[in-house]
């Protein structure tokens, strides 16, 4: 396991990386923010903890800022740019941000269904100076940063029971302490990072659900 995940090897491998597509005729689409930021401990990520809703399929659960692609955006890099800047105070347009380019889409897969949805991550990276996201709207309970090499910790690994309609899965997991864990969609984003990054082997060993015992 990595002590240290330098920022600039993300933004080399982001950089210079082709995101894998994911065609799904007249899918929904959204875009969520990775951003980045580098600290003695190597690269941060910043996460939001969802805050409680009964009508959210991922209430509660930690992830990027990001939402659904509306007509006023002017591509899915806006929409993640408009809705980290809606949930967290925080500009992604502005001087003191590098944007690195496209993450992998991915399919979104709430705790109940599969749906016709793709999420576009899109990664950033603030400079040293810029400040930090201190005003989360009432869509976000917190917003946290963790050091990428934490995220890879075999002794952090875990498995998160959850419920797609009658069958029970078990998800992979991440404990992050203060009660909070890493699952589902921000998780298969982030390890499939570490792969691109080389940080990791195994993906589909480390990402992909099993039925409950």
């Amino acid at each position: 396991m990595p002590t240290r995940v330098p920022l600039s090897l993300v933004r080399s491998s982001v950089m210079g990386g082709l995101p894998r597509r994911v065609a799904i005729p007249d899918a929904r689409r959204a875009a969520v923010a990775a951003i980045f930021r580098e600290r003695d401990e190597g690269a941060e990520l910043l996460f939001i903890e969802r805050a409680a809703h009964p009508d959210d399929p991922w209430s509660g659960q930690v992830g990027f800022p990001g939402g659904h692609e509306e007509p006023e955006d002017p591509d899915l890099a806006g929409t993640a740019v408009r809705e980290t800047r809606e949930e967290l105070g925080l500009h992604l347009d502005g001087e003191q941000v590098h944007a690195l380019g496209a993450l992998d889409e991915i399919q979104a897969r709430s705790s109940v269904r599969i749906s016709a949805l793709v999420i576009h991550p899109f990664a950033f990276a603030l400079h040293g100076d810029a400040p930090t996201p201190a005003v989360p709207n009432s869509e976000v309970a917190a917003a946290f940063w963790v050091p990428l090499h934490a995220l890879l910790d075999p002794d952090r690994r875990v498995w998160f029971d959850a419920h797609r309609a009658a069958a029970g899965f078990t998800f992979p997991a991440v404990d992050l302490g203060d009660g909070r864990t890493l699952w589902g969609l921000t998780h298969r984003m982030v390890f499939e990072l570490a792969h691109r990054l080389a940080l990791i082997d195994d993906l589909e060993a480390l990402t992909q659900p099993r039925p409950r015992a």
